[in-house]
């Protein structure tokens, strides 16, 4: 592994005389100010031998206090999924000049791989899923338990309230509407 002039990470193999790129963790050295400076909350999102090329795919994102998002790093890899996103993540840790300074928040999907890695490479951060990802389990649950479309309909409506509650005072409130919307 080597660290080139532009915050790139490379890791490459010799074969036949020819210097061949199996994995790239990639960042702009912006985005490393961007990141220590805004450490808060990160969204890491993967996917796996999906595209045309067959590689492992990292994306990580930052969001700034005022809501604005900024690309924080990408990996790419030949090697299996468990392995690119253990090195990335890795990667990842080692950009911030500060250990005070890492993610408070990783927000990911539901991929229990990736969520078990978050855990291992950054355990003094709390680890959220998706909102996206919990509605449509949400919605998929309220299918398959209801009959009849106007009580998945009531379920819902009460069940997104429940999740979006602003304070712990209203949320009794809102798990009784719940509650009573699911009944039948």
């Amino acid at each position: 592994m080597k660290l080139v002039e532009r915050d790139m990470y490379i890791h490459w193999h010799k074969l036949k005389d020819e210097d061949v790129v199996h994995d790239i963790f990639w960042t702009h050295p912006d985005a490393v100010k961007l990141s220590n400076a805004c450490h808060l909350v990160f969204l890491v999102d993967s996917t796996y031998k999906e595209n045309i090329y067959k590689l492992s795919f990292l994306d990580i994102v930052g969001v700034t206090p005022t809501r604005m998002i900024f690309s924080a790093t990408f990996s790419y890899s030949e090697d299996e999924p468990i392995n690119i996103v253990v090195w990335a993540l890795e990667r990842f840790r080692g950009i911030f000049m500060r250990s005070d300074a890492i993610p408070q928040v990783i927000v990911t999907d539901i991929d229990s791989t990736l969520m078990n890695i978050v855990k291992i490479v950054f355990p003094e951060s709390t680890n959220l899923l998706w909102q996206f990802h919990i509605d449509k389990n949400f919605k998929a649950k309220c299918k398959i338990l209801m009959d009849q479309k106007t009580h998945r309909t009531m379920s819902w409506k009460h069940g997104k309230s429940l999740m979006d509650c602003p304070t712990k005072i209203k949320y009794d409130d809102y798990l009784t509407k719940f509650e009573i919307a699911c009944s039948p």
